[in-house]
């Protein structure tokens, strides 16, 4: 009957240290690693610049973000291209940030003058880019979702010799 009290004492020191435990390992980052794409097209080939009109219409895009991103642990670090205004305007959004709460919040410079601030969030949709400030010119869009290319995959605008 004495080992009884003991086993009890016991088995609570591991149950409440087992608990410690558990409260004091972070939770898993989200997974935003991969390689990432949205794109706009015209509609009709009247759309396109004079240039491009011999093109079919998925080798043009009106917008179109590509980003990949490497990440260890929570930290992100991405290369990161738009092409804006049918080819026109191309823009880089190479970045660092680090994910806090489910979210990774960083600040680009523009090539164009402009600046900035952008937020990251995952969801069931996709990858969701929202600019939250802008000051000055650049071309860094809105409030988009990209989608998740399949290994392998690349956008219909990229020269085969371009494949990732």
């Amino acid at each position: 009957m004495k080992r009884f009290p003991l086993l009890l004492s016991l088995l609570a020191c591991a149950l409440l240290g087992a608990t410690q435990t558990t409260a004091q390992t972070r939770p898993a980052a989200a997974v935003f690693r991969g390689e990432w794409n949205y794109a706009v097209y015209a509609k009709e080939k009247s759309e396109l610049p004079p240039a491009y009109q011999s093109m079919e219409l998925e080798q043009v895009p009106q917008f179109a973000i590509d980003i990949t991103i490497r990440q260890t642990g929570n930290r992100l670090r991405a290369t990161c291209g738009i092409v804006a205004r049918y080819l026109a305007r191309v823009e880089d959004c190479d970045f660092k940030a680090t994910v806090r709460n489910g979210a990774a919040q960083f600040r680009l410079t523009s090539g164009f003058g402009g600046s900035a601030t952008v937020k990251l969030t995952l969801s069931a949709e996709g990858l969701r880019w929202q600019t939250l400030r802008r000051n000055g010119v650049s071309y860094y869009p809105e409030d988009v979702t990209l989608r998740r290319l399949k290994p392998g995959e690349t956008p219909p605008y990229f020269e085969r010799d371009d494949a990732r």
